[in-house]
């Protein structure tokens, strides 16, 4: 199975990759030499980034879901079940 990516969501997803390993260095190094950065503050720094850089520049929703399969003759299931008379 090929996963296709678009060039801003693979930008997008690498910007929040950055903040987030940039965010746990700085926690690192402002911990000290003896404690490991915060780990839960970069995944949460790298999540918020990549959720505000995707609806302006990933999110716009212009790809296609493709032509509609359904037969040109057919209503929809909706409109049939209400067409049943009572017994």
């Amino acid at each position: 199975m090929t996963l296709h990516i678009d060039d801003v969501g693979l930008l997008v997803l690498a910007v929040g990759l950055l903040v987030g390993h940039a965010t746990y260095q700085h926690t690192e190094a402002a911990a000290g030499a003896a404690s490991k950065g915060d780990i839960v503050g970069a995944i949460a720094a790298a999540a918020a980034v990549i959720t505000a850089l995707f609806p302006p520049f990933g999110g716009g929703g212009s790809a296609s879901a493709g032509p509609d399969f359904r037969p040109a003759g057919h209503p929809l299931a909706s409109h049939q079940v209400s067409g049943v008379r009572p017994t």
